[in-house]
């Protein structure tokens, strides 16, 4: 009787065969056990239940897809095929998914993702960073098409010297949290802004869970600018909401929180402004009752004595010039005839201590002459100083005038002085002004008449020249 002989590799392809065809794509249940990961990211383990156990290969395209960690303990069902690995003639399961058991693959990727991450410290108080109190740069990360960004920006721009730099990335899908990790490191490190906001609309976990990724939570972790998340919803929570400094219930709640204590400094501006103004305008209002008693008041009528008193001091300093000149010649020729006096002295009397007596008056008599000019020297500045200040000129500069009856010096005061078709005379500051009074008004009461742009009644009357006349 003839026998089949099988090779070792014949006898394991037939088996596989058998295996392939009998039992490829099934769901087996069991606890993981000896999970490890290799540098290629192939993933071993063992899958065992309360009487056996087998062991598990899923290679690494596979692996990369499966959103939690797989650690010993951890009830899960695998779906996939049985084979003989031949290399080394060992029964196993290669596994295409992995599901855990009791609930979502999702959620509990999210709990383990929380859990570690907490343990590092990640979430601590005391790590979160305070929110610039105003901030003059935001960045933001989010979609450039979402409505997330409209949001946002309709709060912050209503500050228009606020500058706000976007960075878009992709908030969903295969690659979303690979470009929100990059965006936050590139616009943090930028120096370009005072603070952060990342986030996106609302959606299911699937569609937010590119803010639950490792790679997000340690990007905004080491970010050196304060960030504000701002996820989904108010009952939407994230890893990214644990790790920001500040979370916000939604995006347009981030852009908020961002800007809140410049709408309050705002609002001090507008108080403080509105305190100013309304300060202003009683100092005005002050100064303008000041300015009306002072125009009516005594004093001011005195002025044009008082000026008139100056300016004879002024001619009286001005004559004072060419004598004090006579009197410096006068004693210059004195002493010139005294040294001419001694020249013809004997050599014997103007020897010694006779000359050095005439040399010391001589220099005593200088100093005396030189301090005599230097005080009638201030004397005559002083007196122009004042006389310049109470001038008519300076008066008339001001944006007064003087008016009289044309042929009487006086300055007009009384209205009762003048009759129609009396010729009046103006005087301002850069010339004269004749014109012919058309008639004339009482004021209320038989007080004074209300005074009228053609005619302003005078304070002083200096004296009236030809050079004038007509100008």
């Amino acid at each position: 009787m003839s026998r089949k002989v099988y090779s070792v590799a014949e006898l394991i392809g037939e088996v596989n065969a058998v295996l392939s065809g009998r039992f490829a794509g099934i769901w087996v249940e069991g606890e993981v056990t000896n999970a490890k990961a290799s540098a290629r990211g192939h993933l071993y383990f063992t899958l065992k239940d309360a009487e056996a156990a087998m062991d598990c290969v899923m290679w690494s395209s596979r692996a990369a897809r499966v959103p939690f960690t797989v650690e010993d303990g951890l009830a899960v069902l695998a779906f996939g095929s049985l084979t003989v690995y031949a290399q080394r003639g060992r029964f196993q399961m290669v596994v295409d998914e992995l599901q855990p058991q009791g609930q979502g693959a999702l959620q509990l990727a999210f709990e383990q993702l929380k859990k570690k991450l907490a343990a590092e410290g990640l979430f601590e108080e005391a790590r979160k960073r305070p929110l610039p109190g105003l901030p003059q740069r935001v960045g933001i990360v989010t979609s450039a098409q979402g409505a997330a960004l409209r949001d946002m920006l309709k709060v912050l721009l209503r500050f228009p010297w606020l500058h706000v730099v976007v960075a878009p990335a992709a908030v969903q899908g295969e690659g979303a949290a690979a470009q929100i990790a990059a965006a936050i490191r590139r616009l943090g490190g930028s120096e370009l802004v005072d603070v952060l906001i990342v986030g996106r609309g609302g959606g299911s976990l699937e569609d937010l869970w590119a803010f639950n990724e490792e790679p997000v939570a340690r990007a905004i972790a080491d970010c050196p600018v304060p960030v504000v998340s701002g996820v989904g919803h108010q009952v939407d929570f994230t890893i990214a909401d644990f790790v920001a400094d500040v979370r916000a219930a939604t995006p347009t709640h981030a852009a908020e929180i961002v800007v809140a204590r410049l709408e309050e400094q705002v609002r001090r501006l507008d108080d403080a402004r509105g305190r100013l103004l309304r300060a202003l305008d009683r100092k005005l209002t002050v100064a303008r009752h000041r300015l009306e008693a002072a125009e009516g008041s005594s004093g001011l009528a005195r002025l044009p004595q008082r000026v008139r008193w100056l300016a004879e001091r002024l001619a009286r300093v001005e004559r004072l010039a060419p004598l004090l000149q006579r009197k410096l010649e006068q004693s210059v020729a004195r002493l010139d005839r005294a040294a001419a006096a001694l020249r013809r002295v004997p050599a014997r009397l103007a020897a010694g201590a006779q000359r050095r007596l005439v040399a010391s008056r001589r220099e005593q008599l200088e100093a005396a002459m030189r301090r005599l000019i230097e005080r009638a020297a201030a004397r005559l500045g002083s007196g122009e100083a004042a006389l310049g200040h109470l001038s008519p000129k300076a008066v008339l500069e001001r944006g007064y005038s003087i008016t009289s009856i044309e042929g009487d010096p006086r300055p007009l005061r009384d209205p009762a002085r003048v009759r129609p078709g009396t010729v009046l005379e103006t005087v301002l500051a850069r010339g004269r002004l004749r014109s012919v009074a058309a008639g004339r008004r009482e004021g209320a009461g038989g007080g004074p008449a209300p005074k009228t742009s053609g005619v302003q009644p005078g304070l002083f009357a200096p004296p009236v020249t030809d050079g004038e006349e007509g100008s």
